[in-house]
């Protein structure tokens, strides 16, 4: 599911925003769910750093609310590159300089039914067509490729193997390879891991670690 976040120092607004999101999310059956609407950039910038938001609708201009919302999306972006951004405002000039927060779309105040559908539906497209966001082990169950630490080949069984526990797929590591980003690598003939999960190598006992209790093996030939 994805999960979206709202801030606008404006809650009347962006209220009505959050109705026709609602409503467009129902109508073109997109797996979302809006999980806080707030006109507090703290509560956002938590939400962000605890990497709770794939997509952000953000307001730029906050008046005496906060910061700038362009200033506020490069903070967050130092501490999380992987959401989606979209910028809401009440002015065009804002366009060219909002293109160096990496946004995926600019909406212009006042904001109809009509833009928010168009926009639901390019999000769905992306989404659909983003391997980087999440890895689908079978038809029912799908994860977030940022939460995968490490892949097991265990008989004819993949084991995804994340912080919250294991899941199990058919799919091979070949197959899994080429769904997955490219920070995913074989470590070792029977392993997957995730490059940008591990905090320690060990090659004398021949271990990634993911954290003091959670380790994989790797070959003699691994380096990140």
């Amino acid at each position: 599911m994805i999960r979206i976040g709202m801030c606008d120092d404006d809650l009347d607004n962006l209220n009505i925003v959050s109705k026709f999101l609602e409503a467009e999310i129902i109508t073109q059956g997109l797996d979302a769910e809006i999980t806080i609407i707030t006109d507090n950039q703290k509560e956002i910038f938590d939400n962000v750093y605890q990497k709770k938001i794939d997509l952000l609708f953000l307001d730029v201009d906050f008046k005496e609310k906060g910061k700038n919302g362009i200033e506020f999306a490069k903070d967050l972006r130092q501490v999380n590159k992987d959401f989606y951004l979209v910028f809401l405002t009440a002015y065009n000039r804002y366009i060219h300089v909002s293109l160096t927060a990496k946004v995926f779309d600019y909406l212009v105040k006042p904001i109809n039914r009509d833009t928010i559908a168009d926009l639901v539906s390019r999000i769905k497209e992306e989404f659909s067509n983003d391997k980087k966001i999440f890895l689908h082990l079978n038809k029912w169950v799908s994860i977030r490729t940022n939460d995968i630490l490490y892949i097991e080949k265990i008989g004819n069984k993949s084991i995804v193997v994340t912080k919250q526990g294991k899941n199990s797929t058919l799919k091979t590591l070949d197959a899994l390879l080429e769904e997955l980003p490219i920070n995913f690598r074989k470590c070792h003939r029977s392993y997957i891991i995730n490059e940008n999960k591990i905090i320690q190598i060990d090659k004398k006992k021949g271990y990634a670690y993911f954290s003091n209790d959670l380790y994989c093996p790797i070959n003699s030939h691994f380096n990140i």
